[in-house]
């Protein structure tokens, strides 16, 4: 039988907050800390390095349509040292055909429960899918179509470097059924981009953006990043101004993730020109500020929409889902990921594929294992991931659609919890009634800190940080 999926639990108010909140220096000093994202849980630290290849294939087995698929393109021309993404630096053109020579063979291989496995959301994401050729990028499309079949209402997406990105790109993606184009602007500030080693112009980008929406794309992203290097909020007021010159349908407002300790390559950027945690977070509500005045919605911790996006439709129906590409308009739904370090979300496991490329290449090109990690999720982990999703998700937790679902007693599994929130509720970051829980105004920069209160796996960790800060 296919696994029993969940739900983020549905919002009980009307969470949209049109005030900016300061945060104070001893709230920042107190809570700032390494803290998960929780676009999984349990997340990835706690997963099993001997997750055996049988939990992939049983996990694909039970599926049954339509699902989600993922598929990395890990190639980029250049290393922007801010990054923290599976990607590599690739200049010779054969990369591509061994990649998808190697993918084509896996796809082939994949031992679903139908020849063909029906797909409502296809996102293609990296590194830069658009580092691929016009015609290898279609290529890739045929490659998936092998196993599964796009329906026709299915939302396909795709990242795009704008440095690399070519109007032939996005012909052959228009002609694939691309109507959602995701770009990774970061920053618009010629001083910020210069010392993260992204060069790029806001002309260029404009002709982009026009031309994408002149061939069909329906919905555009923006990604913007506060918190890198020599940013202030003059520079950041900038971006944001010419952000919203283009009007996308929708925002992810990010914070740097500084994690020398696992991206070397990070240890080139100019720490002391790194904006502190108290200007980090001035940034981000200067951001929600100037959003939610442009007349976006807020969604979740990082996501700004307009109100005819499908994200914030979702966010008010409280549909809204969360999984490893962030915010989703569908919550619990399978994804299976494909390529090196993909990771694919099956109802009750976890499973990531090697996550170097050459030993991926090796596995895959010999139809050998590809699994490098994993993690079989137990009725415990189901349970807490329900609990942080909806908050992530929703700001406010009821009790009700949790018990009825998992049959515990929410305030007695969770007393410790509840208990262990108490200097939050002090604070004012949190409120707490007799059968909801709920994160207040001034507690939305803090919500990941609430969510740690109920992550079983953090508790008694004694290891160097594996995360990003929480604020």
């Amino acid at each position: 039988m296919p696994a029993t999926r969940w739900h983020a639990p549905c919002s009980l108010v009307d969470i949209d907050r049109e005030r900016p909140l300061e945060p104070t220096p001893e709230l920042l000093l107190r809570y700032t800390r390494p803290g998960p994202r929780y676009t999984s849980y349990p997340t990835a630290p706690a997963w099993q390095a001997d997750f055996p290849e049988s939990g992939w294939t049983e996990g694909l087995r039970q599926l049954e349509g339509p699902v989600s698929v993922y598929v990395h393109v890990p190639f980029c021309e250049e290393q922007c040292s801010y990054c923290a993404c599976n990607m590599v630096v690739a200049r010779r053109r054969e990369a591509g055909t061994r990649y998808l020579n190697a993918l084509e063979k896996q796809v082939r291989a994949l031992p679903l429960s139908a020849e063909q496995l029906d797909v409502d959301r296809l996102h293609l994401g990296g590194g830069t899918p658009t580092w691929l050729d016009p015609e290898e990028l279609e290529r890739l499309f045929d490659i998936l179509a092998l196993r599964f079949r796009t329906l026709p209402d299915a939302r396909v997406s795709v990242e795009a470097d704008p440095a690399v990105t070519r109007v032939e790109h996005l012909e052959a993606l228009a002609r694939r059924g691309a109507r959602r184009l995701s770009l990774g602007v970061q920053s618009f500030d010629e001083v910020v981009l210069t010392a993260v080693n992204r060069p790029q112009r806001y002309e260029d980008i404009r002709g982009m953006v026009d031309e994408a929406r002149w061939l069909g794309f329906e919905r555009l992203n923006l990604d913007l990043m506060y918190g890198l290097p020599h940013q202030t909020p003059e520079r950041f007021a900038g971006t944001l101004a010419k952000a919203l010159s283009l009007r996308p349908d929708r925002f992810a407002v990010f914070g740097y993730a500084h994690v020398p300790w696992i991206k070397s390559h990070q240890k080139k950027l100019d720490v002391a020109g790194l904006p502190g945690p108290a200007a980090r977070a001035n940034m981000y509500l200067q951001a929600r500020a100037t959003l939610l005045g442009a007349g976006y919605e807020a969604v979740g911790i990082d996501h700004f929409a307009l109100p005819d996006d499908p994200l914030a439709a979702a966010r008010r129906a409280g549909t809204l889902g969360r999984d490893f590409m962030g915010y989703t308009t569908r919550a619990g739904g399978a994804m299976i990921g494909l390529g090196m370090s993909a990771i694919s979300d099956l109802g009750d496991r976890y499973v990531q594929q090697q996550a170097k490329l050459s030993r991926w290449w090796k596995a895959a090109e010999e139809g050998a294992p590809l699994v490098e990690k994993g993690a079989l999720l137990t009725p415990e982990d189901q349970l807490r991931r329900a609990v942080i999703t909806g908050l992530m998700c929703n700001l406010r937790l009821p009790y009700a659609p949790i018990e009825r679902q998992f049959g515990v007693d929410f305030k007695r599994h969770f007393k410790e919890e509840l208990d262990g929130l108490s200097d939050m509720e002090d604070a004012g970051l949190v409120e707490r009634g007799d059968d909801w829980l709920a994160i207040t105004d001034s507690g939305q920069l803090f919500v990941r800190n609430a969510a740690m209160r109920f992550d079983a796996y953090l508790k008694g960790r004694g290891e160097k940080p594996r995360f990003s800060q929480t604020v």
